[in-house]
């Protein structure tokens, strides 16, 4: 049940499609996901601290547990490709009670036309806000880059 609500609302709101499975348009406005408000960005809304991860390939998990409603926020960087060529993309996320997981890679910027990548190498940020408004809060948050987990962290 879960599942088909997810995908019916995917498919509201996208033509797109991955692995056969439609995927949402994500951007700055929300998106529910089975009771939890999900915002990705491709920028972050406040900076890393000097204590915070370095900018390759690195996420951080901040908690708002005390806030109405509770609130997760994911900050992080990608590092691939050229700045200016890619971006970086929400491509799946999956809200169960033992697991939030988020699946990030970087594909062509829409947006770019020019033939040539001037800034080679250089960190995507983003960040992904998640309001629990009907949703309990999982017991863990995953984040991938491509393949690889960056962060997996208890809440």
């Amino acid at each position: 049940m879960r599942r088909r609500a997810l995908l019916a609302s995917a498919t509201a709101v996208s033509t797109a499609s991955l692995a056969g499975c439609p995927t949402p348009l994500w951007g700055d406005g929300p998106t529910m996901i089975d009771g939890a408000e999900v915002t990705f960005r491709r920028e972050h809304t406040g900076e890393f601290g000097s204590d915070e991860p370095s900018p390759w390939g690195a996420a951080v998990l901040l908690r708002a547990l005390d806030a109405d409603p509770l609130r997760l926020t994911v900050r992080g960087r990608l590092l691939d490709g050229s700045r200016d060529c890619y971006r970086v993309d929400l491509i799946e996320a999956d809200l169960t009670p033992d697991r939030l997981l988020f699946r990030l890679t970087t594909e062509d910027d829409p947006d770019w036309e020019e033939e040539v990548c001037p800034d080679i190498a250089q960190p995507h940020p983003y960040e992904i806000a998640v309001a629990f408004v009907e949703a309990a809060v999982p017991e863990r948050v995953v984040v991938r880059h491509e393949g690889e987990t960056i962060l997996a962290e208890q809440i």
